[in-house]
């Protein structure tokens, strides 16, 4: 038979396993929500395991930015020096090696300057086609810049390259119209080349910008000569001595000048001037016996000649003028002497 008492007691037992069992749900519920996501997150979500990169380890930094690397490189040894005409440009920077030995390494872009660096380097040292080819690709780059032009022409100068010399000569005067040396230079060019109108352009020029080179006018006087314009050659014959009072070529080349033109007193004198500056001269010495002659002063051309041949007793033609004018001054047995002189030492040559 059942007993009541320990049914009824179960059954209060029940109820309260029940009512827990509830109580524990409805905390659950209240705890941990119904398990729908919400969609507003209150903070950002954090990737985990972030792996820095090479750059954060070596600054240290990622929220501000991005880091200038150069800021970070040691400091640039110090640049080849430069000797130039323009203005300071900035100093080229090598790229050295790094405190860390995990720095990435920046590499600075090679200038012309750069270039023409390297160019003079070479040439300091005598590579002349390396130099050449560092200083044509510095003026690739940078066509203006004229040391560069400059430094090629003395470089294909030194290689015997005259027409590459010339070019770039005439490429330094077009960027610069002042450049006195490079006007000098392709003078020079010119006359070893006979071009002699283009020498004596060059030369003009050169003398219009530095007007205190005797050897300068002296050539200009060469080159106008060799034209057949006295007047011009003297003109700067003439500059050439004023500038050097004792510059016996230019004297020199001004009698023979002068005698050309006829103009035999002034001949007298400059010849006359040479020979006290250089009493052995024997050229300007016969020269002067010439211009007596010419001028009708016998006895000073015979004298002259007579001191000429004591000197040189094997000048052929100042046998043959001492002849001719002892033939003037009715002396024919001592310019038969002559004659015969002259005539053996033609035979002997």
């Amino acid at each position: 038979m059942k007993n009541p008492s320990l049914i009824k007691s179960l059954c209060h037992l029940k109820f309260i396993c029940i009512g827990l069992t509830i109580f524990a749900c409805i905390f659950l519920v209240t705890c941990c929500g119904c398990g729908k996501k919400e969609e507003v997150a209150e903070n950002p979500v954090e990737f985990k395991e972030i792996v820095a990169t090479e750059a954060e380890s070596l600054t240290g930094k990622t929220d501000e930015g991005p880091v200038s690397l150069d800021a970070k490189q040691s400091e640039p040894e110090q640049p080849v020096e430069i000797i130039t005409r323009q203005s300071a440009p900035e100093q080229p920077i090598r790229v050295g090696k790094t405190t860390q030995s995990n720095q990435p390494i920046v590499v600075k872009p090679v200038t012309a300057l750069d270039l023409y660096n390297k160019g003079l380097e070479c040439f300091s040292h005598v590579r002349l086609e390396e130099a050449v080819e560092a200083f044509n690709k510095a003026t690739d780059m940078d066509a203006t810049m004229v040391d560069a032009h400059k430094k090629k022409a003395l470089a294909y100068n030194k290689l015997g390259m005259m027409s590459e010399a010339i070019a770039s000569f005439k490429k330094v005067v077009e960027l610069n119209p002042n450049d006195s040396e490079s006007y000098l230079n392709l003078g020079t060019f010119y006359t070893k080349r006979l071009m002699t109108d283009d020498a004596i352009l060059a030369f003009e020029r050169y003398v219009s910008l530095n007007t205190n080179n005797a050897k300068v006018y002296y050539n200009l006087g060469c080159l106008y000569g060799r034209k057949k314009l006295a007047d011009r050659a003297i003109v700067n014959y003439q500059q050439a001595i004023k500038i050097n009072p004792n510059y016996v070529d230019a004297y020199y080349n001004l009698g023979t000048a002068y005698n050309d033109k006829g103009m035999f007193d002034e001949a007298i004198g400059t010849f006359n001037k040479i020979l006290t500056l250089k009493p052995q001269n024997n050229e300007a010495r016969y020269n002067l016996a010439f211009a007596y002659s010419q001028k009708g002063l016998y006895n000073e051309a015979a004298s002259t000649c007579e001191k000429l041949l004591e000197q040189n007793p094997g000048n052929v033609y100042a046998h043959l003028l001492l002849g001719d004018t002892y033939d003037k001054l009715g002396k024919s047995k001592e310019a038969k002497e002559e004659y015969d002189a002259y005539k053996k030492l033609i035979l002997v040559k």
